[in-house]
Parts: C-alpha cells; structure tokens; sequence
C-alpha cells in the first residue's frame, strides 16, 4: 500500500510583477512547522519527510510558472526526497469536458489500495468539488483509504494558522452506503468494515461495537432464515438504537432512523408457545424483507417452512423446545400431504402415525378449501426453492420471473392465512 500526498499549488497573492504566498506557521494536532509560505511543506514536515511513497502536486501552467521551483526549494529545506515528487499540470479550462480532464488526470497517478493524504488549500477554482467526486470514486473503484484531508485556515493577520482536518466529511458517505447496503440489502459488512477502519469520526455512535455486532447478528438471521430469532434480534438492535437517541447528532439520527423504519415491522417478538395469528404476521414480514432485498432463495424458503406451519396451527407446545424437533418434523410431512393427493402419499412405517395424527386438521382444511388453495401453487413454489438449491442446473438459467412468482405467492399464502383466521383456525 503506498502513503500518496496529493495537493494544489496556487500562485500566491500578486506582489508588484510577481506572485507570492505570505509566509506563516502552520499549525496541525497541536504541533507547530517551522515557518514557510507553502503549506505542503509544512504539512510534510509535521507529518514526516519519510512517511509518503509518493507526492503529487496538481498545478496549472500558471502556478507551475510561478510557484514550482520555491515549493520544491521548501520541500528540500524540510529535507524530503524530491524525486518522488510529480506534478499534474491541469488547464485552466472551467467547461465539463475540462473538469472531467482533471478528474481524470487525477485518477491515473492513484494505484489500488492507496492511502491518500489531500490538501485542498490551494485549490483552483472547483477543482475541490471536482477532487471530492474523485475521492469518492478512488475509495469505491480503487479502495483508496482516506488518511486526511487538509484545509489551512490562514488568515493574513495571524501568525499562526491551523490546518483542519476534514476527512469525516469525506467518510460520512462511506457510512451512509454503509446503512443503505443495510436497509436494502440487509448487509451489514460494509458497516463493520468502516467500524475496523475508521478512528475519530465525529458519528460515534454508528461506530458502536455494541450496535455493529447487533446490526451482523440481525442480517445474519435474515440471510440465514432463522426465522425463529430474527424478531429478537432485531427488538434488540432498535433497542440498542433507541438508547441512544438522546445523545446522538442529527446527521446519526438521520441514518439510524432508516434502520429503525426498515425493521420495526420485525419487532413483535415471534411467541414460542404456538403458532398464533403474530406468529404468520411476523413471518409474512420476514418474507417481504426478504423480497425486497432480492433474497429470493430465503424468501421461498420462507414460504416453504410457513406452508409446513400451517399443519401445527393446532399445537400449543413451545416451538423452540425438545418437542419443538418432532413439531419440525410434522410440518415436513404436512408439506407432502398437502403438495400430493392422497393416493399418491408414500410415508414410511416410521412416519405414518405422525401422518394419522394430522389427517383430522387436513380434513378440515380440505373442507374449507384450504388445501385445493395450497395445490394450486405449492409444487410450483417448492420447485423454484429446489432450484435454488441446485443453481439451476437442471435449467437453462434461472427463470426470469423469480421476482414476480415470489410476490405472487406471498398474496396467495396470506389469502390462505386470511381464509384460516376467518375460519377461526388460527389463534390469535
């Protein structure tokens, strides 16, 4: 990983026929530089002639005329090793197919994994704006890291002046790409990636330990179907959110809030005592969340398992207990009674007294036209979730309808569910 200093030289203020910067002490994290008229030497000097691989100073014709060869003089006077220095000579043309020539110049002398360190003092004209857009793209194209970026405050009657760090300006687009791979791809990786890079940033508590493995264990349940816990895990992510609310910046509110409104319909923590009527509610949640992150192999398998909960509609016994494992087996059974008609059915010795105890439901529910409902779609849905599966091998690719079918079965599913509370079939 090379350490890049990449910076702008101006002209100076126009003194008689020449053009100079008046000369100062810069400032930076309490240290005072010896006194120059050229900030980048300063900030070399406090930083340390050997900390860069490379420096890099965008010039236009103009300032390269004019101020060149005295930056160079103040960098050797601070004893760094000028070769590795190179200038970026820039036009001063201000039209769009101007700028996008110094946005490109500035992307080719940056390598993969670079750290960069950026003084945006001397900027010319919009180049800053121009060089912020090219920050953002190096840190998604070449994951550049953002060490610092730079800002001499100088003011001509002070004799000191600080050089400002504004780099969390710069991270806080990091952190918001990081909350919406959360809220719409339900990823936290990018979140706790930021979390192991970033130090000092003022949104400290999006930077939580506590709230980043909460948020992982949240979207790990989500990717994983563990549809049994994904509502106490996300009860104690907006829990872990909400204690903070007091204390927390506008711009973390901001970002927090939209992890709040994408998963509060999660949190009705799913009851273990049976399959009631919040139980298939915060399933059918389950399911939509998934949807809409285009989890679609999760999401039928969802639905799979909620189809498979229906033939537990009468049980009272904790879902998540010893006997929870045998109730786990009966929804596997239900599943093939309900997708095969019963001359059809083919159940070993072992399972056909689990089969006889769920027969007086499946009558009920073949009575009032549940099961004629479930066939109608149930082996279609359970072919797409074995497609997954098997990557499609079987098939030239996978359908592209995935999206449309998974919608269509989740209204079908909660029509059934309808059908089952209106027929008083489902606790509430």
């Amino acid at each position: 990983m090379r350490k890049v200093y990449l910076a702008f030289l101006g002209t100076g203020q126009k003194k008689g026929e020449t053009y100079a910067y008046n000369e100062t002490i810069y400032e930076l994290n309490g240290q005072s530089a010896s006194a120059t008229r050229f900030i980048q030497a300063a900030e070399i000097e406090l930083i340390g002639r050997d900390y860069f691989d490379r420096v890099i100073i965008v010039a236009t014709e103009k300032s390269q005329r004019t101020s060149y060869d005295g930056l160079i003089s103040a960098l050797n006077a601070v004893r760094l090793n000028t070769d590795i220095v190179s200038p970026i000579i820039i036009k001063e043309d201000m039209s769009p197919e101007g700028q996008w020539e110094w946005f490109e110049k500035v992307l080719q002398h940056m390598n993969h994994g670079d750290e960069l360190t950026v003084d945006l003092t001397h900027g010319y004209r919009s180049i800053p704006i121009v060089l912020s857009t090219a920050i953002y793209f190096l840190q998604k194209a070449k994951d550049i890291r953002v060490k610092a970026v730079y800002y001499g405050a100088y003011e001509q009657n002070n004799h000191q002046t600080p050089i400002i760090d504004m780099k969390d300006f710069y991270l806080i687009n990091e952190w918001a790409e990081g909350v919406s791979r959360l809220v719409e791809d339900a990823d936290a990786r990018k979140i706790a990636e930021l979390a192991r890079k970033s130090q000092n940033l003022q949104v400290n508590d999006l930077n939580d330990p506590d709230l980043i493995q909460s948020l992982n264990d949240l979207t790990n349940a989500v990717r994983n179907v563990d549809v049994h816990h994904i509502s106490q895990k996300t009860e104690h992510a907006i829990r872990l959110i909400e204690s903070k609310s007091a204390n927390i910046s506008l711009t973390e509110k901001i970002l927090l809030d939209l992890v709040v409104d994408k998963f509060t319909s999660l949190t009705t923590q799913v009851p273990t005592n049976g399959y009631t009527q919040n139980y298939f509610r915060v399933q059918f949640e389950i399911i939509r969340l998934l949807l809409d992150h285009r989890l679609f192999m999760q999401a039928f398998t969802v639905m799979r398992e909620l189809i498979g909960s229906i033939g537990l509609i009468q049980e009272q016994k904790n879902i998540n207990s010893c006997s929870g494992k045998k109730l786990r087996r009966k929804a596997e059974l239900f599943i093939p009674m309900i997708w095969k008609r019963e001359e059809e059915w083919k159940f070993t010795d072992e399972d056909k007294p689990i089969v006889e105890k769920l027969m007086p439901l499946f009558s009920q529910l073949e009575t009032i036209g549940v099961v004629q409902e479930l066939r109608g779609f149930i082996k279609e849905l359970i072919n797409y979730r074995n497609g997954f599966d098997h990557a499609w091998t079987s098939k030239n690719g996978d359908p592209a309808d995935i999206e449309e079918k998974g919608h269509e079965y989740y209204q079908k599913l909660k029509s059934v569910i309808d059908t089952l509370i209106g027929h008083k079939l489902i606790q509430e």
